[in-house]
């Protein structure tokens, strides 16, 4: 959905130079934005003198980056003055399962910890031009790559993409890198859906499962220490001098607790992760209410709700922001499983006193990757899994979706 939006709203500012049925409609938003008169598509015997002089392909070339750069304006404008607007989502699934006493509980900041499209609003109005600083940022990435892609349709169709795809989707993983966190996230999604996205495109979205930069670890000692209200000597005898493992979200390192002895896993979340996430998916939100719009003026019979589907997304994601809520979880998936008596499965204890919003320390459990494995130990850890699968779904009724 991250990365979607904006290359379909181009795409779509591409097809009306094209599809003759929304030559109007162009022409009349050319004239109220006052666009280039590149933009204004020309009477029919211009087109035809164009075509027969072999001038129209290069022409739509040109038009590409045009079109791109007016739809990028009519989103940050609509973002900025609110001309579009989509209904939000009534319920969410998710957001069923959040105790109500959490629902407007704030963070030192004002942030909300619960994702209240409200209240995100009003914060981030509040703190002047830091939206539109970050919308600038988006674009300044987004815009040129997604008017390249615009441009290699154009001249050269779908073919000239598949040519391109691999690089493409290299240039597309270090955008969503620059971008941080919500994109990145965004982007380890998309990277396990074959179904969505060919094989190429995925190798390239999957080195955003490892290949996530650090933090400076002074700067998470400070933070794990804050977090636990004490030095850090006091809780741990030893630490990693460097993290583990770094995700979007936190990074982790391996430490020895002072009062047993015993391995953990200390994860820390990233500095002001709270604030990068509400202000990006609150500019994601203006952005598929402005694309919703457009899709019901030009697309009537397109039925998604990408407002709908963001809040719901948004709202799994703004979750995970929580350690607490991951502790929880974690400790009720261990409890279940054992009373199951599931074999092969093994899900690492909580030192839940240790934990906060932003800090989880967990049992440390050597392991490797699926992708490490045999086939044969591949072949034994399907059933394993299909074991716990079905154990969650049809026996204990609380399912475990963070592998």
């Amino acid at each position: 959905m991250t990365r979607m939006a904006p290359l379909r709203l181009l795409l779509l500012a591409a097809s009306v130079m094209r599809c003759t049925p929304w030559r109007l409609p162009l022409a009349r938003m050319a004239r109220s934005r006052r666009m280039p008169m590149a933009m204004a598509v020309e009477e029919p015997d211009t087109v035809r003198r164009a075509a027969e002089g072999g001038f129209l392909e290069r022409r739509f070339a040109a038009n590409a980056a045009t079109a791109a750069i007016t739809a990028a304006q009519a989103v940050s404008e609509a973002v900025a003055m609110r001309e579009l607007e989509a209904p939000d989502v009534d319920k969410s699934f998710i957001a069923q399962d959040i105790g109500s006493e959490r629902v407007k509980t704030v963070d030192e900041e004002g942030l909300p910890l619960v994702y209240d499209k409200a209240l995100i609003e009003k914060y981030w109005k509040a703190q002047g031009s830091a939206l539109q600083q970050r919308w600038t940022e988006f674009l300044g990435l987004s815009v040129p790559f997604l008017t390249k892609m615009v441009g290699m349709l154009i001249t050269g169709g779908t073919g000239e993409l598949q040519k391109n795809e691999k690089n493409l989707a290299e240039d597309a993983r270090i955008i969503i890198e620059k971008l941080g966190p919500t994109y990145i996230k965004g982007g380890q999604m998309m990277s396990v859906r074959p179904d969505v996205l060919s094989q190429p495109v995925l190798e390239e979205l999957s080195k955003l499962q490892d290949a996530v930069k650090p933090f400076n670890s002074s700067v998470a000692i400070a933070q794990i220490e804050r977090e636990l209200g004490q030095p850090l000597g006091a809780v741990f005898t030893e630490i990693s001098e460097e993290p583990v493992a770094a995700a979007s979200l936190a990074q982790v390192y391996k430490a020895k607790l002072a009062a047993t002895g015993e391995w953990v896993a200390v994860k820390i979340q990233r500095p002001s992760v709270l604030s990068v996430v509400s202000k990006d998916l609150y500019v994601l939100r203006r952005a598929a209410e402005v694309y919703q719009g457009l899709m019901e003026r030009f697309a009537p019979r397109q039925r998604t709700n990408y407002v709908g589907l963001l809040n719901e997304w948004a709202i799994g994601f703004y979750t995970e922001l929580d350690f607490t809520n991951e502790a929880k979880n974690q400790m009720k998936m261990r409890e279940l499983l054992d009373k199951e008596d599931v074999s092969g499965v093994y899900v690492p204890q909580v030192y839940e006193d240790l934990c906060t919003r932003r800090l989880l320390v967990t049992e440390w459990i050597d392991g490797k990757k699926l992708s490490q494995c045999e086939p044969k130990e591949v072949r034994e850890l399907i059933e394993v899994g299909q074991e716990c699968f079905l154990t969650q779904l049809l026996k204990v009724g609380f399912f475990h979706a963070d592998p």
